[in-house]
C-alpha cells in the first residue's frame, strides 16, 4: 500500500486536478489524503459570508470532507485564510510537519502531488513554493524536531496545467480516468459553494447554473469530461501511460524529490 499526499491551495483544487488518479489509487487500497493550505474563507460573494467568513470556512470544510469521503480519502486544512498564503517561517514549518506526518514515521508519503509554481493565483504559486522549500528540509532532523524527520525523500510530482509563462507543461505520466469520471464528478459536485455559486458568479455566468441536482451534476460532468479529454489529447506523448484513452490526467515528476525509474513510477501511479 502506498501513501499518496495531494496538496492544493484551496479545498477543491485536488478533486478537480487529480480526482481520477485518486480514485484509481483508492480502488487498489492506497491511503490518499487531500490537504488544502487555505480554509477557503474568501471564495464567495454572499453578504452572509462577508459578515462572517468563518461561516464560509465551516461550509467548505464540510464540502471538502464529503468530497474526499466519496472515495474514502481523508482531508485536512492548514487553516490559512484564503488569499493570504505567504512563504514565511510558520507556514513553511507547518508544511514540513504536514508532509512528514502522513505515512509511516520516518518514511512519510510515497508520493506528493501539487501544482507548479507557475499559476494565475498567488495562493497557488506560494503553495507550490512552500512545498518546494520543504522538500530537502524534510530529511533534516533539527528542522521541526517535534516531528520525525524523513529517512528517505518522497516522490514529488506536478499535476497538469495550461500555463505557458516561462515553460509550458510537458506531460511525463498519463493516467486514464474514463472509468473514474463518476467518482470525480461526485467529488467536484460536493464543492457546491464553488462550482454552483462562486466560480460561476466570478465568471459572470451564474444565471447559467441549473437549479436542480440533475442539471447541476450534468454541468459538472461536462467540465470534468472536457478537462479529461483535453489532457488526454495533450499528454499522448507521455513516456509513461496506461494506453490509449479518451480522458486522462497528466503529471510530471519534480526534480527536487526522489527520482524513481519508469517501472517504479508505473507502480506508484497505478499503471
Amino acid at each position: 500500500m502506498y501513501h499518496i499526499l495531494c496538496i492544493g491551495a484551496h479545498p477543491d483544487d485536488n478533486e478537480l486536478n487529480l480526482g481520477g488518479l485518486a480514485t484509481r489509487l483508492r480502488r487498489r487500497g492506497d491511503a490518499v489524503k487531500f490537504v488544502s493550505v487555505t480554509n477557503g474563507d474568501k471564495g464567495h460573494f454572499a453578504d452572509e459570508y462577508k459578515a462572517d467568513p468563518e461561516k464560509l470556512a465551516a461550509r467548505r470544510l464540510i464540502e471538502a470532507q464529503e468530497a474526499a469521503g466519496v472515495i474514502g480519502a481523508t482531508y485536512e486544512t492548514l487553516g490559512i485564510h484564503d488569499g493570504e498564503v505567504y512563504v514565511d517561517k510558520p507556514t513553511t514549518e507547518a508544511m514540513v510537519r504536514c508532509i512528514r506526518s502522513f505515512g509511516e514515521p520516518g518514511r512519510g508519503p510515497d508520493l506528493v502531488i501539487f501544482n507548479r509554481p507557475l499559476d494565475y493565483h498567488r495562493d497557488h504559486r506560494y503553495t507550490a513554493q512552500l512545498i518546494l522549500d520543504a522538500t530537502y528540509m524534510l530529511t533534516v532532523p533539527l528542522m521541526c524536531p517535534d516531528t520525525h524527520h524523513l529517512d528517505r525523500m518522497p516522490v514529488f510530482a506536478y499535476w497538469y496545467d495550461t500555463f505557458k509563462d516561462i515553460q509550458p507543461f510537458v506531460a511525463e505520466i498519463q493516467v486514464p480516468i474514463t472509468d473514474c469520471l463518476e467518482e470525480k464528478t461526485s467529488m467536484v459536485c460536493h464543492h457546491a459553494s464553488q462550482f454552483f455559486e462562486w466560480l460561476p458568479y466570478n465568471a459572470g455566468v451564474l444565471h447559467e447554473v441549473p437549479s436542480d441536482d440533475e442539471g447541476r451534476r450534468a454541468r459538472v460532468r461536462g467540465i470534468v469530461e472536457g478537462r479529461g479529454a483535453y489532457r488526454a489529447e495533450r499528454s499522448t506523448g507521455a513516456r509513461i501511460n496506461g494506453g490509449a484513452c479518451h480522458h486522462a490526467e497528466a503529471f510530471r515528476v519534480c526534480e527536487y524529490g526522489r527520482q524513481p525509474g519508469d517501472d517504479a513510477l508505473r507502480a506508484l501511479f497505478g499503471l
